[in-house]
């Protein structure tokens, strides 16, 4: 079993980066945290299938503007394959930015540790991803991708190749 320290969103997903989230500290302290929903679920890869478990909590936190982030403090994920080989994620600390776009798009941007599913859309294949930094992409009006499914400095981890 490998662990790490480390969600497109569970298609989890992403938040502020440090100028943002240093204001709002108090407000996230007086945020109300959902529980992820406890359980295994599988998540479909190009040849095979993940399993995976999650705990912890999440918040969406409403911005102006139509904007949000998603918050994901503590959260441990443990993804298995079907050979039985499993990685865990423990105390990510990532944030998913959305922002609407004037062309009716909507930009994501996930900085920090992220576990991302991306489903079968746009003439790419399933997968599940852990980033780490800062990764973007765009989804149109019928959550299709444009211009690429991650793009930005961070890195990305391609958890179907190396579990599957």
């Amino acid at each position: 079993m490998k662990t790490t320290s480390i969600i497109r969103s569970l298609a989890l997903s992403a938040l502020a980066t440090g100028a943002l989230v240093a204001p709002a500290q108090p407000a996230l302290a007086e945020r109300s945290f959902e529980e992820i929903p406890t359980g295994t679920f599988a998540v479909p890869c190009p040849d095979s299938e993940l399993t995976v478990a999650a705990a912890g909590k999440y918040a969406v936190i409403e911005l102006p503007g139509g904007r949000t982030k998603t918050i994901w403090p503590g959260v441990s994920i443990t993804v298995t394959g079907e050979s039985g080989e499993s990685v865990t994620f423990e105390g990510t600390a990532g944030l998913t930015h959305t922002t609407p776009l004037s062309n009716g798009n909507q930009l994501f941007t996930a900085t920090g540790r992220n576990f991302i599913t991306v489903p079968d859309a746009n003439d790419h294949p399933v997968g599940v991803f852990l980033t780490i930094g800062t990764v973007s992409w765009i989804l149109d009006e019928n959550e299709d991708e444009v211009g690429g499914k991650f793009t930005g400095t961070g890195r990305v981890t391609d958890l179907c190749a190396l579990l599957g």
